[in-house]
């Protein structure tokens, strides 16, 4: 990725989440959402928009359709607030990565608690 990519993919990124907390007005949209990650094409005609909320994959999914059908209104928001020559076309999917780490995590704990129960009986016998 070249430097003016990821810069522009760093720009969008920031843009497009300050522009879906504080313009957009969905009810399908839940009250926080983290734009993850923008991957630009090298032409910079399209923009692959990753993003993670809180709740359910039916959520997201819908969060997701609600920020697809706001593309046009995003696009302008992002025209109006950063110099580019031509606003890639915006495509949103749900980041799963968050609620994959938190179900690593509670895997660990189980395991880390079975761990120290079998010690503890180890160390009674």
């Amino acid at each position: 990725m070249t430097h003016k990519i990821a810069r522009a993919s760093v720009t969008i990124q920031k843009e497009l989440g300050d522009i879906i907390s504080t313009v957009l007005k969905d009810p399908r949209l839940p009250g926080f959402i983290t734009v993850t990650a923008v991957n630009l094409a090298p032409d910079l005609s399209t923009a692959r928009v990753s993003i993670s909320t809180p709740g359910s994959e039916e959520e997201s999914a819908l969060a997701v359709e609600a920020l697809q059908s706001a593309t046009g209104r995003l696009g302008r928001e992002l025209q109006a607030r950063i110099k580019i020559r031509r606003i890639p076309k915006l495509t949103f999917i749900a980041d799963d990565r968050v609620a994959r780490g938190e179900d690593m995590s509670e895997m660990i704990d189980k395991v880390m608690e079975e761990d120290r129960k079998l010690r503890t009986r180890r160390a009674n016998d």
